[in-house]
């Protein structure tokens, strides 16, 4: 038996994996609606109640599972007048802002994930601490802009690892596209006014064998061993990926491991998120971060055994993280939604229209 119809939200029209999630729902007779903000004429609210008030016995309006994906506030109402779009996008995003902060006040529904969990598990430092406190191995960190810090990090280590707190692509004058992945640095690469210029992660490295990405979904975790080249630079695997040069093979999470991770989602309070480790010589798995609403059907294209979208869409129909799912059944799977005239209508209908006038994709990097 399956709960009141899933809820969506996802603000980009080319968002693949809301368009998956929906027809994946509808093979297993759930009859999902797809939001791209909360203002969508076909919600009623959701109403949110305090003090004599109850909160609305129906959930958010209606719905039993939320999948909380890339939110958004409304920016444009049509029909108002134009002096007054300005007031309109400030009483929006306020309630958004207190609906995000108290979801509860909603009415019971089942987030994946909860809007103030998912927004304060954004926060690097908290996911690493939340980590180190669950029992997993998380590498020695710096957060800092300041040089000197900077510099007796890097020379107690020799060469450190630096990653920003959110990927960016950009192109330069000349037309050449550069990504900030994470990347191997050294003394000789520190530069005092550009390491003022903002704050970075830096953190001790590991000599690493191979990546493990584990997909987590409610009480299932899915993993799978990436490979990459042979080289010193070869710190993000998706970088590697992009030339197609990344190797995806089953992986065995030890149940240690497996238990450790998810207390540590318990902790965060997330019912969904994309765990990236990374083995040392010995084995010894550490961990890097969780995000919490990260890309996951690419796994499953790489490696077909791992049914991710049939695994969320299961969670979703139920609404409980703790749901019933034969992973030998068929199921919803990611090439079938490929391959059929659902996707590729829907692709047709999207694709052309998802650039800007600056020829970017919303939501993806140029690299």
């Amino acid at each position: 038996m399956t709960a009141p119809r899933p809820l969506i939200l996802s603000h980009l029209p080319h968002d693949l994996h809301a368009h998956a999630a929906c027809w994946g729902l509808r093979r297993i007779g759930a009859d999902p609606l797809w939001i791209r903000s909360w203002d969508d004429p076909r919600l009623d609210g959701p109403s949110l109640a305090i003090g004599g008030a109850p909160p609305p016995d129906d959930g958010v309006c209606g719905h039993g599972a939320v999948w909380f994906r890339r939110p958004r506030a409304p920016e444009t109402f049509p029909g108002a007048l134009e002096a007054d779009q300005a007031f309109l996008r400030t009483e929006w995003g306020r309630y958004a802002a207190n609906l995000h902060a108290m979801p509860g006040r909603a009415g019971a529904a089942f987030w994946v994930n909860r809007p103030d969990a998912a927004i304060r598990a954004e926060n690097k430092l908290v996911q690493l601490d939340a980590a180190q406190r669950c029992g997993l191995r998380v590498p020695e960190t710096l957060i800092s802009r300041d040089p000197a810090a900077i510099r007796r990090f890097v020379a107690r280590h020799g060469r450190v690892v630096y990653k920003p707190f959110q990927s960016h692509g950009w192109i330069d004058g000349e037309g050449r596209v550069f990504g900030s992945y994470a990347r191997v640095v050294g003394p000789e690469a520190l530069d005092d006014a550009s390491l003022r210029q903002c704050p970075g992660i830096f953190q001790q490295p590991v000599d690493k064998r191979y990546d493990v990405r584990v997909t987590v979904i409610g009480a299932h975790a899915f993993a799978m061993r990436l490979d990459t080249p042979a080289h010193e630079d070869a710190i993000d695997w998706r970088a590697m990926s992009l030339g197609g040069r990344v190797e995806a093979a089953p992986f065995a999470l030890p149940e240690d491991c497996a238990g450790r991770l998810h207390a540590l989602m318990d902790t965060l309070g997330l019912a969904f998120g994309c765990a990236d480790f990374v083995a040392d010589d010995g084995g010894a798995l550490h961990f890097l971060e969780v995000n919490q609403a990260g890309q996951f059907l690419f796994a499953e294209q790489m490696l077909p055994c791992l049914p991710l979208l049939a695994a969320l869409c299961a969670m979703l129909a139920q609404a409980r993280p703790d749901y019933t799912f034969d992973e030998a059944a068929p199921g919803p799977r990611y090439a079938d939604y490929l391959a059929s005239d659902e996707h590729r209508a829907w692709w047709a209908e999207v694709s052309p229209g998802i650039r800007g006038a600056d020829g970017a994709i919303p939501g993806l990097s140029p690299e």
